[in-house]
């Protein structure tokens, strides 16, 4: 029997994992990249593992360590909580139920899934790899791996010009709760191994559990590609669409066949997957510059400099004599007792101060002067105080300048941020939105009649052919009618799904530094108010400003007219027993 071709994609996919972790690319000419070597040695400073510690001479190699305390300056200017993260509308008045309802499951939603420490992460690993990505996973999202995760195409300028591969390393129990997964049990009994490695190439760590290597590829395949996945035949080689592919079996033990866990085509591109923030701007490479590696050159320097005056002060602080006289004592100070008289005629002390001390202290200082130049990590940024003499307003504009930046970088990580939370997570967490989660976020009438308000419009727009042709009164008492059924029928909103397929285009997300035009819209009522003398319209514009600024208020209450003195003395005396009557009702 003949033996069954391998699908070509397998190949293609193992083709493009050793391309990326062995070969170079040239990015400009003259200058070649390999991204995965570049990732591999940012690791290593993160872990201070430049050298030997030891070196032939029994001397110790010092680590001194510059990035990290820059990185964590940066990233304490850069840090955003999930306080920062509002659902604003480009129609707050008239979206107001809806938006306060989206920020309440937000919240409710970034508090569950400790979305806090994410964020962190999230900003540390984008300041210290100078790239943060994100993927789309089933409730939400995660954070990449980025020694894990191979870009096959590195000179692409964002994920829609790359196929993107991902290695994981899964238990029994991880790959048992991955739902839609086919041929799971194969790969628990065939494929299992009692080691595990961090990335690809390092050193296996045995372990007293199986672990099972996982790749998943998402990117653009062929239809006779995807089909041979599938164990289909046929399909055109020229028709191609967006896949994901996950597969087991696929580099460990050489020769074994590979074993499909799951297969999709994708609907949309890859930004709907996959997004990645960049720090630095693109110079030819996906992998922008970051902290780490703008301080490669600057950390080395540090580390000669730091143990030449180290290896240089530990000789200056000896104490060598010399002399001409065989029968001197050998050493000093462990032969020569307290009182002890030496006789000789040129006992004399060696002169081993350090050579160059001055000049090495001046250039530590003039590299951490830059260093601190190219990182934006002068000591007012850091909290420090500045040197003595230094004019107020000088450091004024320091702290100034430096803030900008920081504003800018911000932006390049909560842009992408907007994204996340605007096109992953808000739908899903509308979507699925019960009753009893309305009851539970909102908790006031007052904002489920606003909710229902929307459903009654959104419905009027939907019939508005069947209806025909009507006046605006008719409209006002087709949609009050409507408006009675639905709280008599359902004082919880069930098919709140149709509230936000109206709602969902025109709502956006906004972080720290993002809602310029929200906070521009408040100000510019603020101003207003100023000049506006009719107390309707002050009323009306305060009204609008808490609608925007999701604050709940409570409706006002309609004062009763009070009666003339002249109705109630023309009033007959049962005239005014009845008013008297009727009023005491209202006053209780």
């Amino acid at each position: 029997m003949p033996k069954k071709l391998e699908p070509s994609l397998f190949s293609r996919i193992e083709s493009d994992i050793d391309h990326y972790l062995f070969n170079k690319v040239e990015i400009s000419e003259g200058v070649f990249f390999n991204q995965y070597d570049l990732i591999k040695r940012i690791y290593k400073f993160k872990n201070r593992s430049l050298t030997d510690k030891i070196n032939a001479d029994l001397s110790y190699n010092y680590y001194f360590d510059m990035i990290s305390p820059r990185v964590d300056s940066e990233v304490k200017n850069l840090r955003f909580d999930t306080k920062n993260i509002l659902v604003f509308s480009a129609n707050p008045v008239k979206d107001f139920a809806a938006v306060f309802l989206a920020n309440a499951s937000m919240k409710d939603w970034l508090s569950e899934n400790g979305e806090d420490l994410k964020l962190k992460e999230a900003v540390e690993e984008f300041v210290s790899n100078g790239n943060v990505g994100f993927k789309k996973v089933d409730g939400g999202y995660e954070i990449v791996d980025a020694l894990n995760t191979y870009i096959t195409n590195i000179t692409a300028k964002d994920v829609e010009d790359t196929d993107i591969i991902e290695r994981h390393e899964m238990t029994a129990i991880d790959l048992k709760k991955m739902s839609g997964w086919d041929n799971v049990d194969k790969v628990i009994k065939k494929y299992g191994n009692k080691t595990f490695t961090s990335s690809n190439l390092t050193t296996p760590t045995d372990t007293t559990k199986k672990m099972y290597e996982i790749f998943e590829f998402t990117g653009e395949v062929s239809e006779k590609e995807f089909n041979e996945v599938k164990g289909e035949n046929g399909g055109s080689d020229d028709v191609f669409f967006l896949a994901k592919i996950i597969v087991a079996g696929m580099k460990k033990g050489g020769g074994r066949e590979k074993v499909v866990l799951f297969s999709e085509k994708l609907k949309g591109s890859m930004s709907d997957y996959y997004l990645f923030a960049h720090r630095g701007k693109y110079e030819g490479r996906f992998w922008r510059v970051g902290m780490y590696e703008t301080l490669f050159d600057y950390q080395i320097r540090a580390n000669e400099i730091g143990n030449q005056l180290a290896r240089g002060l530990d000789w200056a602080s000896r104490v060598i004599f010399r002399s001409k006289d065989s029968k001197i004592l050998q050493n000093i100070r462990a032969d020569v007792d307290n009182g002890d008289v030496i006789i000789t005629d040129d006992l004399a002390q060696v002169d081993v101060r350090m050579r160059g001390l001055d000049q090495l202290i001046a250039d530590w200082n003039r590299l951490m002067t830059d260093a601190d130049r190219v990182s934006n990590s002068f000591d007012v940024v850091r909290g420090e105080s500045l040197p003595s003499g230094t004019p107020f307003r000088l450091g004024m504009l320091i702290d100034q300048n430096a803030g900008r930046l920081f504003v800018v970088l911000r932006q390049k990580l909560t842009l992408v941020y907007k994204r996340v939370f605007r096109e992953w997570i808000m739908p899903e967490l509308v979507k699925g939105m019960k009753g009893k989660d309305v009851f539970r976020f909102v908790g006031e009438v007052e904002i489920l009649d606003q909710l229902r308000e929307i459903m009654v419009n959104n419905w009027y727009m939907q019939n508005l052919v069947q209806i025909g042709p009507h006046t605006r009164e008719m409209a006002e008492g087709i949609k009050q009618e409507k408006l009675d059924e639905l709280r008599d029928i359902d004082p919880v909103i069930d098919n709140s799904k149709e509230i936000w397929e109206g709602v969902l285009p025109r709502m956006f997300v906004a972080i720290t530094g993002e809602g310029y035009l929200y906070n521009e819209t408040v100000q510019d009522i603020l101003q207003l108010i100023q000049f506006e003398t009719d107390p309707n319209r002050v009323n009306f514009l305060l009204d609008m400003m808490y609608k925007i600024r999701g604050i709940n208020v409570p409706p006002k209450t309609e004062e009763q007219p009070p009666e003339s003195q002249e109705a109630l003395a023309q009033a007959s005396p049962d005239q005014n027993q009845l008013l008297r009557e009727a009023e005491v009702p209202m006053l209780q």
